[in-house]
């Protein structure tokens, strides 16, 4: 093992780097960018007031992670998933969220269960509003804060990688998804189950939740593209 300690701006330019990739990572996961969306590396740098150096390792680890693709000459983009792609990746959240939500059961605490409830209220709001990147927030930040509360730093992770995936294909049929019955109905009866400390009825309710949505969004996925008027 070496006795050498990095050199002081490697660790600043590592900790810039960290810091944009998580600032990348939740608006991937929160489908602030839509599949194809470009990332302009000078241009986040610019937004970041640093030097494109961490921007490019941060967006080298989400390309990695499979999050966005880069091919020579081109800049980066979000991965495009293909409906296929989408139900192999809804197959591993299954198992791993009902899992989660179980384990948080155990865990749950008064000031918890408050936090749900409003974020469940600004994710109602947002929803009526058209706001759909601030409804996506809300319910991103209400799922991990059910996630989180498993105590199994590992699984978190894992789930994360995967909404990272799936979150940019969420976003673009978000908007369209109107005819549904709101996610909210499913929220509060989440809640409730938590609030009653029932594990197995709040994992399937997640999961309910997580395919109810999923359902719609393959729907539209797979159904044929409206023929152009001929001129």
């Amino acid at each position: 093992m070496s006795d050498e300690l990095p050199e002081p701006d490697l660790i600043e330019r590592s900790s810039l780097s960290e810091k944009i990739y998580t600032q990348l990572r939740v608006a991937l996961m929160s489908g602030h960018y839509e599949p194809g969306d470009k990332l302009n590396i000078r241009k986040l740098s610019q937004l970041s007031q640093t030097s494109p150096t961490p921007v490019r390792e941060a967006i080298m680890q989400l390309v990695r992670e499979g999050a966005l693709e880069l091919k020579p000459g081109h800049q980066p983009r979000v991965t495009i998933l293909s409906p296929e792609h989408y139900m192999r990746i809804l197959e591993v959240r299954v198992p791993l969220e009902r899992m989660a939500t179980v384990l948080a059961t155990m865990h749950v605490t008064e000031e918890m269960l408050a936090e749900l409830e409003a974020l469940d209220a600004q994710f109602t709001e947002a929803e009526q509003a058209h706001a759909w990147k601030t409804a996506m927030d809300c319910n991103r930040a209400l799922h991990f804060r059910i996630y989180r509360s498993s105590g199994n730093e590992v699984l978190v992770r894992t789930i994360e990688s995967l909404w990272l995936l799936t979150g940019p294909l969420v976003s673009r049929q978000y908007a369209g998804m109107l005819y549904r019955a709101s996610d909210s109905a499913l929220h509060g009866q989440i809640i409730d189950a938590l609030r009653r400390r029932s594990p197995y009825e709040a994992g399937d309710l997640v999961v309910q939740d997580m395919r109810y949505g999923a359902g719609i969004i393959l729907e539209r996925l797979r159904a044929p593209e409206p023929r152009r008027r001929a001129r």
